[in-house]
């Protein structure tokens, strides 16, 4: 079973998420195929924390410099899951909370994402989406050949068609970023299972 220390992070994801329960249980359910998280062994708490990770959720130190709070306002929370993305896909060197508030202040002059205005959180989000497509569309390229050596259902399927078709015609972020999440579930997915 998992240790008492998955357990506590993944409950700290789920309040940094703010994910409601109903939410929470399905997603329990869609990684791990468990309605709780108690019932999670060690491989699969892992899954759920690589997912929660994914979706934003930020293991912060009590060492970690600031003691300052982090927002948890949508608009912050999508730039944080941003820059966790942009770190993922080998953008961003150091994804700490410090060095996102230093591109933050680079960018928008302010010291933290608690004091930005919606203009500068609407530029920090097209900024750092246009940063992302960088590296993107070679990722999702990749990812494309790799889900070529896995089955996934005719749903999934149509719907990575669908996202895949809005990529090469529209070539955007949120298109591209949709498939990329996709795809990464479904061979995280077929990882487990093998």
């Amino acid at each position: 079973m998992a240790s008492n220390a998955h357990l506590a992070q993944i409950h700290i994801a789920k309040k940094q998420l703010a994910m409601d329960d109903e939410t929470y249980r399905a997603m329990l359910k869609e990684i791990a195929g468990v309605e709780s998280a108690k019932n999670l062994s060690v491989p699969k708490a892992l899954a759920v924390l690589a997912h929660l990770k994914r979706r934003g959720f930020k293991v912060t130190s009590a060492k970690a410099g600031s003691n300052r709070p982090l927002d948890q306002e949508e608009t912050s929370k999508k730039i944080r899951a941003l820059w966790l993305f942009l770190h993922e896909l080998g953008g961003v060197r150091n994804p700490s909370e410090a060095a996102l508030c230093a591109y933050v202040k680079r960018i928008t002059g302010v010291e933290a994402l608690q004091w930005i205005n919606y203009r500068q959180a609407e530029t920090l989000i097209e900024s750092l989406k246009k940063w992302a497509m960088r590296f993107l569309p070679a990722v999702v390229a990749r990812l494309v050949l790799e889900m070529g050596a896995i089955t996934c259902s005719d749903d999934v399927q149509q719907k990575l068609n669908k996202l895949l078709y809005q990529v090469e015609n529209r070539g955007t972020f949120d298109p591209m970023h949709a498939a990329w999440e996709l795809m990464t579930d479904q061979l995280n997915h077929a990882k487990e299972k093998s």
